[in-house]
């Protein structure tokens, strides 16, 4: 039978229902475009259906409905509807979302995807609190929002391409709650964006818990980001928090002390004397002042004692009774909290400024507690602020907690230190919300969005009240309350504010710069410990992610304090601000997920990874190992950023306490003339002098006084400056780093007194024969041209040279965009950049007369060099021909090759066992002590050679074997060969990299030579391509019938003459 298309054109009524899929046998045998006509037909036909039932007498009891017709579908539109949706099931693109986010679906649809809608009614879930916590414990999401509108479909093109691939696997699903789906059900392909378990720190109980560990984790202390917290549940919790409370009762009221004979003024506090007067009449007995300042500087000296552990032979008894506390509580309430007068309070004010001074060095939250004591006491089941009360008074805490039992079995109780004393806006309270992103927790990965919110409570500060509308800051409690009168008339209206308009209030305060140098680093280590603690108790599950909103208050120090962390954040367009964020933050959410799985350099809009943890150190419990491949996946992101003036800033963040920061030039012997070769490794050792700030002796002092190790080489082509220091000390290195490149002190004593280190130096290198051999290769085989120098330079030089010659020098190659400023370790990049722009903006990126330094193209000159000294007992060999430069695709088979070659030394053990066949032979026959194959790469050239050292009379034949393992590669290198040569060298490319001081100064040559890192991963897959036809290939056009260069010292009279050398080049076979 033959099927046309319909041409008539068909409507869909808005009250659209999901009818099933037309039968298979109907549509039997007709093509793809027809099956879909075929299907919408059937489909308008049922539509049409329910609109003549409907549009008669409605059934009784029913409210009849209208309906509108929607626009006519375009045949073409299906036609290219039904291609998408083929598209997007080949490539995967199928994908699920649940709740309001027309964000995520329009970015989806605009990669290519086609969604999947989920057509059933809401569930009506009963949640059971677990350890982990109800999700409304944790979540903050959207489902209570009033303001969630449909997304619009007006020709109803999206509920056809759904329906089209409502039987296909959906490969990405958003759902608002974790419960949702689960996520043990799920392929691996399949991408949600929830972790299971989240509850362990998203929950209120589960933060308060976790950061107690934190010192098993890193060397820092969760009381310097987030204030005291206890489960009021747990018995040793609630002890430990009555404790807590007393004692902060007994520091608060010596602040009240100083600071009301110092006539400071808090914000938010005035005294209610009416309250005052008739507190003093309820007063049982008179207030002995003296008493009252005895008890509290005994609680404070008996806490002291305990942190330094002196109280341990000390019999348990409390530093007060029970009586003594009810009456001392009772007195300071009716002082602080009721402005009671006290008199003679200044003969008491040394004693107790002097107790707070100690106590400031071991109580970070000191400041912020107040004199108020006041806690917030948190529900756990409950989640935006619900249930949240502010309390100052010990039995009003204890005695609200007591009252639901329900709670208090589940430990779901918080009680937390109030901040008293926050940074305040016009005299008005705000928080910070700030989202972050977690791509996975083994290794733990950890991306913080730059744009971030600031959320106005809708009444001026004050102490004098607890209620919620002065100290909550939750949009969802603050937008159904009026703003006061009294309220600042510079915070708006919708009580929020842009990060941007934050930072303009900090510049108005003269502190704009700190939000870069306090609050942002802050923000981002609170984050990192928090997550930290918690990583053992996550389900890390590949293709999951998960977007969490966290919540920072800032004290007068501009210091934030992590006050919770929310699963689910919500993204209600509640106001222009969250509007126009939370929609860009769902973007660029997407792009981390979805196009950097593609393209690893892809946009990831104000994303930034902050945390990428080092494989090993994401091992887990009963873990002991990973695996090569796991090595590569954990292995950290270089970053790269250029300043204006050219100079490249790199680095790799591994995680450790320490680091290594350097800056690495493009300058060395290769650059130096005739005239001033030696004069980069001259100005290297000038560098330990001191500078004009600091004297050789202050210089000195300074980095022993961080426990630092600063160094310096120089090579042909590059020279380096770098410290090795503690990660917490790394502005201070990069200042001195920065003084020694650019403000060394050249004065012509330590010029002189250096000249005689040099000339020392160059004696002792004539002893390290191994040296004076490679730089003879050198100067043979790249005769008349610059890298034939020494990098040292020769005696004659290292005599003449003077100060000017220095300065020539430098003003000649130290330029901005010939340095890389690298660094690796505990880093931030983010700081390290502003770091350098602080100190190294100022380095010139312009040339004299521009007057570029352009490196001339060095010649290979096959040729052969001998020095000849029958006294020494064993003779150094080195033969060579010219490699692949640096930037050659060729190289990677070249290292293979020559890993192929491998090394030996007399102190190897294996003997005939081991893997390289010209090692086998070299213990069989006794042919050398040692040899080495080597490839040295420059910019525009190569060394690839074997250098050994042997007996006199065995020269011939080790010089035979050499070349036999040469002609090998060109001829009949194995398979098995090659396997075994990429497995070294993969081990010797990982291993290399064992400290932060190697991958610094890799992180330095790779940027100089490649303009970037090449990643462990990129090198692994390009040693993976080799073939044993590669190696056959790469060789013959390297080596094979090609003039080698030879030196040799020592008695060298039986190395074969150059003309037999070169005859072994090749092999005559038929």
């Amino acid at each position: 039978m033959k099927t046309t298309k319909s041409k008539q054109p068909f409507h869909l009524a808005t009250d659209r229902r999901y009818t099933a899929c037309p039968d298979s046998g109907e549509t039997e045998g007709l093509s793809k475009d027809q099956k879909v006509t075929a299907f919408i037909q059937k489909y308008t036909q049922d539509e049409g259906k329910g609109l003549q039932a409907t549009a008669g007498t409605p059934p009784e009891g029913k409210v009849p409905r209208s309906f509108v017709s929607l626009p006519v579908l375009n045949p073409e539109r299906l036609k290219t509807a039904r291609a998408q949706v083929d598209k997007a099931v080949r490539m995967h693109k199928v994908f699920s979302v649940q709740g309001p986010y027309p964000v995520i679906r329009t970015a989806l649809r605009a990669r290519g995807w086609v969604e999947q809608r989920l057509h059933c009614p809401k569930p009506l879930v009963h949640h059971r609190h677990s350890e982990e916590g109800s999700p409304k414990d944790s979540a903050d999401s959207d489902e209570d929002d009033d303001n969630v509108n449909k997304e619009p479909d007006p020709d109803g093109i999206y509920d056809i391409m759904s329906r089209l691939v409502r039987n296909e696997m959906v490969y990405f699903y958003w759902t608002m709650r974790r419960d949702a789906i689960n996520p043990n059900s799920l392929q691996k392909e399949q991408i949600i964006n929830h972790f299971a378990k989240a509850g362990s720190f998203t929950t209120k109980s589960g933060l308060c818990v976790n950061l107690r560990k934190l010192h098993w984790f890193d060397a820092a202390d969760p009381d310097t980001f987030f204030p005291r917290c206890y489960r009021l549940a747990a018995q040793d919790e609630k002890h430990s928090f009555i404790e807590d409370y007393r004692r902060t009762a007994c520091t608060s009221f010596l602040k009240y002390i100083v600071e009301r004979e110092e006539g400071v003024q808090t914000e938010g506090t005035s005294h209610n004397t009416r309250a005052a007067r008739k507190r003093s009449k309820q007063r049982s007995r008179p207030m002995d002042l003296s008493k009252m300042i005895t008890s509290a500087l005994k609680v404070c000296q008996e806490f002291l004692e305990s942190l330094e552990h002196r109280d341990i032979d000390r019999n348990l008894e409390t530093p007060l009774t029970e009586e003594q506390w009810e009456e001392f509580i009772h007195s300071y309430q009716l002082v602080v909290h009721g402005g009671e007068k006290i008199e003679n309070s200044d003969i008491f004010v040394q004693c107790c400024k002097a107790m707070l001074e100690r106590l400031v060095e071991v109580s970070p939250q000191l400041d912020i507690d107040g004199i108020h004591n006041i806690w917030i006491i948190k529900p756990g089941a409950m989640s935006r602020g619900r249930g949240i009360k502010c309390a100052k008074h010990l039995d009003q805490i204890l005695q609200l907690v007591d009252g639901d039992s329900t709670l208090i079995k589940e430990s779901k109780w918080v009680v937390q230190k109030y901040l008293e004393r926050p940074l305040l806006v016009h005299g008005t309270k705000f928080d910070l919300r700030q989202w972050f992103l977690v791509t996975d927790w083994n290794p733990l990965t950890v991306w913080f969005y730059k744009k971030c919110y600031v959320r106005f409570s809708t009444q001026p500060y004050s102490l004098n009240t607890m209620d919620n509308s002065v100290h909550l800051c939750n949009n969802s409690i603050q937008k159904h309350l009026i703003p006061s009168q009294q309220r600042h008339h510079g915070i708006p209206a919708d009580n929020m504010w842009s990060d941007d308009q934050f930072r303009t209030f900090l510049c108005s305060q003269g502190r704009g710069a700190q939000w870069q140098t306090v609050v942002v680093p802050g923000m981002k280590k609170a984050v990192i410990h928090a997550l930290q603690t918690t990583q053992d108790l996550m389900e890390s599950r590949k293709n999951t992610f998960e977007l969490y909103g966290a919540d920072f208050m800032l004290g007068h120090d501009l210091r934030p304090w992590l006050i919770e962390l929310n699963a689910s954040p919500t993204m209600a367009h509640s106001t222009p601000v969250t509007a126009r964020l939370c929609s860009a933050v769902q973007e660029d959410t997407i792009r981390v997920v979805l196009d950097r799985r593609a393209d690893r350099t892809a946009n990831t809009g104000d994303f930034q990874l902050i945390y990428k943890q080092p494989i090993l150190l994401s091992l887990r419990r009963g873990q002991s190992s990973v695996s090569y491949a796991q090595s590569l996946l954990g292995a950290p992101e270089t970053h790269l950023t250029t300043l204006d003036n050219g100079l490249r800033v790199a680095s790799e963040d591994t995680g450790h306490a320490t680091c290594t920061v350097g800056l690495w030039i493009s300058a060395g012997s290769r650059y130096e003339t005739e005239r001033n070769n030696g004069a980069g490794f001259f100005l290297e050792h000038m560098a330990f002098k001191g500078t004009k700030n600091h004297p050789q002796t202050a210089l000195e002092q300074q980095v022993e006084s961080m426990g630092a190790h600063l160094s310096a080489y120089t090579s042909r082509e590059h020279t380096a400056y770098y410290m090795k220091t503690l990660a917490k000390d790394l502005p201070k290195a990069v200042e001195l780093l920065a003084e020694v490149v650019q403000s060394c002190s050249l004065n012509e004593a330590d010029i002189e007194q250096q000249r005689g280190v040099v000339l020392r130096e160059l004696e002792e290198v004539e002893g390290n024969l191994q040296e004076v051999c490679l730089d003879l290769l050198h100067a043979t085989a790249f005769q008349g041209t610059p890298l034939g120098h020494s990098v040292l330079g020769p005696s004659s030089n290292a005599r003449t040279l003077n100060r000017q010659d220095l300065v020539d020098y430098i003003s000649s190659h130290y330029k901005a965009p010939r340095m890389v400023l690298s660094a690796a370790g505990g880093v931030n990049h983010e700081e390290l950049v502003g770091l350098a722009k602080s100190h190294f903006s100022g380095v010139s990126f312009e040339y004299e007369d521009d007057a570029i330094p352009v490196l001339s193209p060095c010649r290979f000159s096959g040729s052969e060099i001998r020095m000849r000294d029958d006294a020494l007992p064993l003779c150094h060999v080195a033969i060579a021909v010219e490699g692949a430069d640096a930037s050659s695709p060729d190289i990677v088979t070249l290292m293979v090759a020559n890993s192929i070659i491998g090394s030996f030394d007399l102190t190897y053990g294996g003997g005939k066992h081991l893997s390289s066949r010209l090692a086998r032979l070299a213990v069989e026959e006794d042919l050398c002590h040692s040899f080495q194959a080597f490839h040295s790469s420059y910019s525009n050239t190569g060394l690839l050679g074997i250098y050994f050292v042997t007996d006199k009379l065995k020269i011939e034949d080790m010089m035979h074997w050499s070349q036999n393992a040469w002609m090998n590669l060109c001829t009949t290198v194995t398979e098995s060969d090659v396997v075994r040569g990429k497995i070294a060298l993969k081990a010797s490319l990982v291993g290399q990299l064992n400290g932060t001081t190697p991958i610094c100064d890799d992180i330095g040559r790779h940027v100089l030579n490649y303009g970037r890192r090449v990643p462990l991963a990129e090198w692994d897959a390009r040693i993976d391509a080799v073939t044993p036809r590669m190696v056959r290939d790469v060789c013959s056009k390297y080596i094979y019938d090609k003039c080698p260069a030879v030196a040799a010292v020592g008695p060298c009279e039986q190395l074969p003459d150059y003309n037999r050398v070169r005859s072994a080049m090749y092999w005559l076979r038929f």
